[in-house]
């Protein structure tokens, strides 16, 4: 693939320091009666629209960033300006994450999360520690499910099919992908994950039209408006769902009481497409990775369930060389949309406003090893997996 490998550059062009020396994205859901399932909160509401209502940042809070990005924004990787404009926007960029993860939040404990911070500070890489997580399906092999009716229901085929050193690409639904021409880029990869419901048709040219897997909130599973079992944007990919129950639950427990009901739907599309390749993420691996993420960063971070491109970051490792992120740390294209294919626009969708999204995309950009001018102009961090290391 050399023109993804030509795409990425050595990470030479400003020194990287880390970012968890100091002291959220968005929301699936404040309340069961959200009737949205996008990952995204919603700024401009109309009055139909009360009960969606979502967290958002006030744009009085951020608009400094969405005025007069011309300035930093450079298409010459190499020269002393172009690295400052890149250094410069880096600054902000990485500033605002802080000042997002710093400020104090009272989601409440809705999961009942329970963390004590371990004696011990991590010594290892911190990709070993999201490692260590082991982010997975479930399996109809285990307990509760090698007796039940889900159980029968699971694949027995690999998420992945028969990757095993893949190249992987996680492509968020920014709006800063409007205009960025990296469908061509994005389709290169072995390995395509999308989220959600988000559409490839019409948008070919800035996000590809190749999909591999969608990783799918349950929301997207159990909601009418989503059209899981019609839409063929669901057909012939893989798909992994994921529902977070209780942080402590074990799985007999979630099954009887999960977050949104996707067991129902998830029965009828595998009845009706009995080929397809339809999993269910562990909801315990959901919580290993938010305490994984806690782990890794000195300040409280919400007790909210990590997003969707988290998870499924989780889920590429065992089968990924490497892992492309694309517009997930915001690029200067950023431009203040929730999505690419609308409308909304809230910049809480970029620094985060119920998952702990600022302290997620900080970490990626400690594991990232593109250079800045990729990150920051072009939009994709690469984080290398290194399955040798013993985690």
């Amino acid at each position: 693939m050399g023109e993804e490998e030509t795409f990425i550059e050595p990470h030479h062009a400003l020194e990287k320091r880390s970012v968890f020396y100091v002291k959220h994205n968005s929301t699936e859901k404040t309340q069961k009666s959200i009737t949205s399932s996008d990952e995204k909160p919603t700024l401009w509401l109309k009055e139909h629209d009360a009960p969606r209502i979502r967290p958002h940042f006030s744009l009085a809070k951020t608009t400094h960033f969405l005025f007069d990005l011309n300035r930093y924004r450079c298409d010459q990787p190499v020269g002393d300006e172009c690295a400052n404009r890149t250094a410069l926007f880096r600054a902000k960029i990485i500033g605002e994450l802080r000042k997002r993860l710093a400020e104090p939040f009272a989601d409440g404990n809705h999961y009942r999360v329970r963390y004590s911070r371990p004696v011990d500070s991590w010594n290892r890489s911190p990709l070993c520690r999201v490692r260590q997580a082991n982010v997975r399906v479930l399996s109809w092999k285990e307990p509760p499910f090698v007796w039940n009716e889900i159980g029968s229901h699971l694949p027995a085929t690999p998420l992945f099919g028969n990757v095993t050193n893949g190249s992987c690409v996680i492509v968020a639904s920014a709006g800063s992908l409007k205009r960025s021409g990296l469908g061509t880029f994005i389709d290169g990869h072995d390995i395509v994950m999308r989220f959600n419901h988000a559409p490839t048709e019409g948008y070919e040219a800035d996000v590809g039209s190749k999909t591999t897997v969608r990783v799918v909130n349950s929301q997207v599973v159990t909601k009418p408006d989503f059209k899981l079992l019609t839409a063929t944007l669901f057909q012939n990919v893989s798909i992994a769902a994921w529902d977070p129950g209780k942080f402590d639950q074990s799985l007999s427990e979630w099954l009887t009481n999960p977050d949104f009901n996707l067991f129902e739907n998830f029965k009828k599309f595998r009845t009706e497409h009995p080929q397809s390749n339809f999993h269910i993420i562990d909801p315990r691996s959901i919580w290993r990775a938010w305490t994984a993420l806690q782990d890794l960063t000195k300040s409280s971070i919400r007790k909210n369930p990590p997003t969707s491109g988290f998870i499924g970051l989780g889920l590429l490792m065992p089968v990924c060389r490497y892992i492309d992120i694309v517009e997930y740390i915001p690029s200067t294209r950023m431009n203040g949309l929730c999505h690419y294919y609308d409308e909304e626009l809230n910049l809480g969708c970029t620094f985060g406003a119920w998952h702990p999204l600022a302290a997620e995309k900080l970490l990626v950009f400690e594991l990232n090893s593109a250079s800045d001018y990729t990150v920051f102009q072009q939009g994709t961090a690469r984080i290398l997996v290194d399955r040798s290391e013993q985690c």
